[in-house]
């Protein structure tokens, strides 16, 4: 193996690739973009929660009786009181998010010190009916709370008897670990899932896309060896991966560099330059795992289009440990977690976008990752020493 030969492989296959428009656009154009956009849209879901106001919800109210002032209460609130003929099926339809059934000797029992009640119909599969609801329950509460103390004053009892103990909540967590903590959910699995898929498309191409051409076998019967040729489409295929990956690093990026008030906190999310380099770290060693373990499938295959089957599992193996660990804060994550592939990536972002920087668990993650990455490539190698899998018929 010649140092001189990898370098002419590569930098004959990089030209290949860059030769391919939809390659580099859907390597580096797409990441980019794709993050940024993405958490336009979620920040905008996400504001349109927790912005919802009272007078934004229009509700249906059932009166069997002549309760005005509970319905004028209703009213005070901001809440639209909509008068409807048939109530269930303008709900079921979503033209309101509620409906109160109010029994016709409501404020009469109230009135002589007597308990009554109220049903709330909502629609649980709208979100927002039911953020309706949890609205209606906490007004409704307020209503009652004030009728007690009316009764309790008319005793000559204290109202404040009611509440011995007065509760005091202090968030401990700073704005950008609430940031950290929301991102945490997704964007350590979009990451890990450029990191580990973005050389397929090169992987595929160079090897039984190659084979399908009709160009590997003059490729192999040039001075360079077959250790050469593995190890400079072995680069190729992990310089696109680390190259995708630095995309969507970049996305992320761009994403707050646009607005770093994303999520309505005021002091927004940064991103140290540390932060930044442990994760472009941690994307090249899963990058080069993946490479390898790409190209050995691609050598295996008889075409393009199998080679295109073959890889495709690739992009569930990264997403399924990303599903799993999604909504696993980082301090509860196994610590086998940081020693098995993609895994490790996504926890490792976890715990950085929480602001949690743990030497113990780099360090595992960076060991086992060398380990994989040489079986990996010893895997690759043996495929393209082996006949029977380069030219498989």
């Amino acid at each position: 193996m010649k140092f001189r030969h990898i370098y002419i492989v590569l930098k004959k296959e990089l030209k290949d690739i860059f030769r391919d428009r939809k390659t580099w656009i859907f390597t580096l154009l797409l990441p980019i973009l794709f993050l940024p956009v993405m958490m336009y849209f979620i920040a905008g879901g996400v504001q349109s929660f927790t912005s919802e106001k009272a007078s934004d919800v229009k509700i249906a109210v059932r009166d069997e009786g002549n309760n005005e002032q509970f319905i004028n209460f209703l009213k005070s609130t901001g809440i639209t009181v909509e008068k409807i003929d048939d109530p269930k099926v303008a709900l079921e339809k979503g033209n309101i998010r509620a409906v109160i059934n109010i029994p016709a000797n409501f404020e009469k029992d109230l009135n002589e010190g007597k308990n009554s009640s109220v049903t709330i119909q909502n629609d649980e599969s709208n979100p927002k009916s039911s953020t309706a609801k949890t609205m209606l329950e906490n007004y409704i509460k307020e209503y009652s709370n004030s009728i007690v103390k009316q009764r309790l004053m008319a005793k000559g009892i204290d109202p404040s008897i009611l509440e011995p103990i007065t509760l005091k909540f202090e968030n401990v967590a700073s704005e950008n670990k609430m940031a950290g903590s929301f991102l945490s959910f997704i964007v350590p699995m979009l990451l890990a899932l450029w990191t580990a898929t973005g050389g397929m498309g090169a992987a595929t191409d160079l090897a039984a896309g190659e084979k399908e051409r009709g160009t590997l076998e003059p490729l192999l019967t040039t001075s360079p060896s077959r250790l050469s040729i593995m190890s400079g489409k072995y680069l190729a295929v992990t310089i696109m991966s680390i190259l995708s990956a630095a995309a969507s690093l970049i996305g992320l990026y761009v994403a707050f560099a646009m607005n770093p008030k994303f999520f309505g906190l005021s002091g927004g999310f940064k991103i140290t330059g540390f932060i930044m380099g442990i994760m472009i770290l941690t994307s090249i060693l899963t990058a080069a795992i993946f490479a390898a373990i790409e190209l050995a499938l691609s050598t295996y295959a008889r075409s393009f289009k199998e080679g295109q089957t073959y890889l495709t599992p690739v992009t569930f193996i990264a997403m399924i440990p990303a599903y799993m660990i999604m909504y696993t804060i980082p301090t509860e994550i196994p610590v086998y977690y940081f020693v098995i592939p993609i895994f490790g990536t996504i926890s490792i972002f976890k715990e950085l976008l929480y602001g949690i920087i743990n030497i113990t668990h780099m360090g595992m993650f960076v060991a086992t990752s060398l380990i994989y990455i040489i079986a990996a490539i010893y895997l690759a190698s043996t495929m393209f020493k082996k006949e029977w899998a380069l030219f498989r018929t």
